[in-house]
């Protein structure tokens, strides 16, 4: 059972994201929160295995709530959730160690539907934010001398080595596919697969199958199709 946290401050979209939360997941417990005080104050106090956070909050930024979440929950599921859609919001909440990024205008069911998805090791991406991230990563690989000198949604740091065995694994878990499939396509282990995939995120400096998404695309290991 999930204990989860809603960080939001307008009263009608908590209530909304509530619903949603028990809709998707029978059984689950959910604190709301309104502000970064009262956040700090919770986690500090309370284990939480899935949050959804907005960004834009009357005392601070949902941001930098992400990245103290994830240092006490390594294994927390975090995931924005915000009118924001700009390429600086997506990219510092996937570098601060969410999960995921959903955007308030996705109607109910599809919400319900991507926050499912994390059971089977979906990214819960909004549609148009998953293309904008493959989009502007595609751009960026294309223009390597706009990237060096512009810090924008572009990761300018070099790709570490990875070998043909973990760029495999790289692109099946960028596509979504789980651990398990991931042996059976490969021919591999669970624990091996298992093993692949620290690795690569180690080497990656990522946490998350959203992130593989990301960097497999500005590797050129996969196409904004995807």
């Amino acid at each position: 059972m999930y204990n989860a946290l809603i960080v939001e401050d307008t009263e009608e979209t908590s209530i909304w994201l509530k619903k949603i939360l028990e809709t998707a997941f029978a059984g689950i417990k959910i604190t709301i929160c309104t502000n970064c005080a009262e956040t700090r104050t919770f986690i500090q106090q309370n284990t939480i295995s899935l949050a959804l956070v907005d960004i834009n909050l009357p005392d601070g930024s949902g941001l930098d709530l992400i990245t103290e979440i994830r240092q006490l929950f390594k294994d927390a599921y975090i995931i924005t959730t915000t009118i924001f859609d700009d390429d600086d919001h997506i990219l510092t909440a996937l570098r601060n160690g969410a999960n995921g990024y959903l955007l308030k205008d996705l109607a109910e069911t599809i919400f319900i539907q991507k926050l499912r998805g994390i059971l089977t090791g979906d990214p819960p991406l909004s549609p148009s934010i998953a293309r904008k991230i493959l989009h502007c990563f595609a751009e960026s690989a294309n223009k390597p001398s706009a990237v060096s000198t512009n810090d924008n949604i572009g990761n300018n740091h070099i790709a570490p080595t990875l070998s043909p065995r973990e760029q495999d694994v790289l692109i099946l878990v960028a596509k979504g596919f789980s651990r398990k499939e991931i042996a059976e396509l490969l021919h591999l282990s669970s624990n091996t697969v298992a093993r692949y995939i620290r690795d690569v995120y180690q080497k990656l400096n990522i946490s998350s199958r959203a992130e593989a998404a990301v960097e497999a695309c500005r590797m050129g290991l996969v196409g904004t199709e995807m």
